[in-house]
């Protein structure tokens, strides 16, 4: 803090370049805050970046994130296109900013803004874009473009869960239980058991017949979630 208080003093002669830098500084803490779990203290160093500069974008899109992640969408789109006012060819705020819409349920105007950063030839996450993509295609029940979406982003990263996990049920729902177990074991490989994805996999070695998979994927779910939906369904198709 004393080398952020030096730089500050050696541009007081210019009020705007003040608040500019200032602006920046508190845009970066309330990032780091972010990073660490830290809401509160990100929430005041964001909102202090945008008490000196009101049009900020990088405060305004890690608002709009932290907004998100507090489950204040309204305001988090408010931020969002603040953000986006501010940098409107910001390839990674239209990523998440699409991912959002695509989460709110908007899926054609969620799609534009995924679309439109494919078009840029050098954003490094493009696994990323398609993955999101995929996802907002399957919560549309558009099942042809998730799949496309989906294999591009296995293609740039064969290791996006989300994408297996995606992968894994879209070849459960279209009957191709082989390939949605192959999937299912992939994504197991990088990443932890779920209630969703624990039932996912109970339903596909019901079809396919592993004994001990389908044991072991049931007793996790018991064992570690039982409280959850995906339980509570488990406990009733045990019934029938």
């Amino acid at each position: 803090m004393l080398g952020v208080g030096l730089a500050l003093v050696g541009c007081a002669g210019n009020p705007t370049r003040n608040a500019e830098k200032s602006a920046d500084v508190n845009a970066q803490m309330g990032l780091r805050y972010m990073q660490q779990g830290n809401n509160e203290r990100a929430m005041d160093k964001l909102t202090r970046a945008l008490s000196f500069d009101r049009r900020h974008g990088e405060a305004n899109h890690y608002l709009a994130i932290l907004y998100q992640r507090l489950d204040r969408p309204d305001d988090a789109e408010g931020h969002f296109r603040d953000a986006i006012r501010a940098l409107p060819d910001d390839s990674s705020l239209l990523n998440n900013f699409g991912a959002f819409l695509c989460g709110s349920g908007r899926y054609d105007e969620g799609e534009k803004f995924l679309l439109k950063v494919l078009e840029d030839p050098v954003y490094p996450q493009r696994g990323a874009v398609h993955e999101n993509l995929g996802l907002c295609m399957t919560r549309k029940g558009d099942l042809e473009k998730a799949e496309s979406h989906l294999r591009k982003a296995l293609s740039q990263n064969p290791k996006l869960h989300k994408s297996l996990f995606g992968m894994a049920d879209l070849n459960y729902q279209s009957g191709n239980y082989l390939s949605a177990r192959a999937y299912f074991q992939r994504y197991l490989e990088v990443a932890r058991y779920t209630p969703n994805s624990l039932w996912l996999g109970i339903r596909i070695e019901r079809k396919l017949g592993d004994r001990d998979a389908l044991s072991s994927y049931e007793m996790h779910l018991k064992n570690r979630f039982p409280d959850s939906e995906q339980a509570r369904l488990l406990q009733e198709s045990e019934q029938k």
